[in-house]
């Protein structure tokens, strides 16, 4: 396709800043109907979408009459040399330049265009992951011009940029139920988790840290101060500035006494730090001073841990593998920022020792 095309002279570049403003196919739809006779003149204007095999169309739209839309779906789409040219090669094709002149005159197709005054036919893929999904439809009137080689190669620059906005707003719809779920799952999370920017700016808060932080019950009029709110934001963005990826410390808040363990983490390479925030009781622990911050099962291994038991005996006890033991103790370790088994168990039994002298 060598026809030489002048972008200058119409309004592609129009077209083309339009669509790269769309977020969904529906506005794609629009800017094609509303900007591309600007571009390429027709007297009729079609914009179809469907299954990899052409049936069942998902989508029709037109310029035309709803009676020519009904009739060519009825007898013209089984006999439409033009879409079969379009489907077989992925490229525009016409009823004039791009099919024998017997093929043309005897389709249904060309029967159907004629009785809506129409002599001419032009089509173009719209292309997703390299299958053609639907076409643009381009028809000139029985005493208008015929398709050149330069209204070919026009289509096809229409029919690309027209896929590549289609498959961008696709992706953002996609983008955006994925996110709706990840955020509804995390709103169910046992803990608060707060996704913050490496200048400490909070991203996400799902509904336990809003009320971890005093979020909610503010929101609902109640009278509860902001302190551990700006506190945990406060630790957060220092965790960002020190560059590390993997911090833990704890905050309370001094008007409510409430104290927050925030365990923060930032993979290398991104722009975000996830903490979680895990709610300290103010009673004092009978064994181990974060014990509210490990779920019971964590709980139940670290108690075993500080009887002095091996792995393989641990996970006989806790009917599990040993391979989760090991799971369950680096979870352990992170949570209570200790190093190996004999930190922990020295966290476990001065804390019993204290417990013991404050009870004396």
């Amino acid at each position: 396709m060598s026809g030489k095309v002048d972008l200058t002279d119409n309004g592609f570049f129009k077209f083309a800043r339009e669509l790269n403003q769309t977020q969904t196919v529906d506005e794609v739809r629009d800017v094609y109907f509303g900007t591309v006779s600007e571009v390429l003149p027709a007297d009729g204007i079609g914009f179809y979408r469907f299954t990899d095999d052409v049936h069942p169309v998902l989508e029709r739209t037109s310029t035309l009459s709803d009676f020519f839309m009904h009739t060519y779906e009825e007898h013209g789409r089984r006999d439409d040399p033009v879409l079969e040219a379009v489907l077989e090669h992925g490229l525009p094709a016409d009823s004039h330049m791009m099919l024998t002149s017997s093929r043309w005159h005897s389709s249904a197709a060309r029967s159907v265009l004629l009785s809506e005054g129409l002599a001419y036919s032009m089509e173009a893929p719209i292309i997703e992951s390299g299958s053609v999904v639907g076409t643009i439809n381009f028809a000139r009137a029985t005493d208008g011009r015929p398709f050149r080689e330069e209204d070919l190669s026009l289509a096809r620059l229409i029919s690309e940029h027209l896929s590549l906005a289609i498959e961008r707003a696709q992706r953002m719809d996609a983008l955006g139920d994925q996110t709706a779920l990840v955020q509804g799952v995390l709103d169910h999370f046992p803990h608060g988790v707060v996704v913050s920017d490496l200048h400490g700016r909070r991203l996400f808060s799902n509904r336990n840290a809003k009320r971890v932080m005093g979020c909610l019950d503010r929101a609902s009029g109640n009278s509860r101060t902001a302190g551990l709110e700006s506190l945990v934001d406060g630790v957060i963005s220092e965790f960002a500035e020190d560059g590390r990826q993997t911090g833990t410390t704890s905050v309370r808040d001094t008007s409510s006494g409430q104290k927050v363990i925030v365990r923060s983490y930032r993979k290398p390479g991104k722009e975000s730090v996830i903490s979680l925030l895990y709610e300290c009781s103010d009673e004092p622990s009978a064994e181990l001073p974060v014990w509210g911050v490990l779920s019971p099962r964590e709980q139940e291994i670290a108690t075993l841990v500080s009887q002095g038991l091996t792995t393989k005996r641990i996970a006989q006890k806790a009917f599990v593998s040993e391979n989760t033991v090991k799971q369950h103790l680096k979870r352990i370790f992170a949570k209570t920022n200790v190093h190996n088994r004999a930190e922990l168990v020295q966290l476990i039994w001065s804390s019993r020792d204290r417990g013991t002298t404050a009870g004396q």
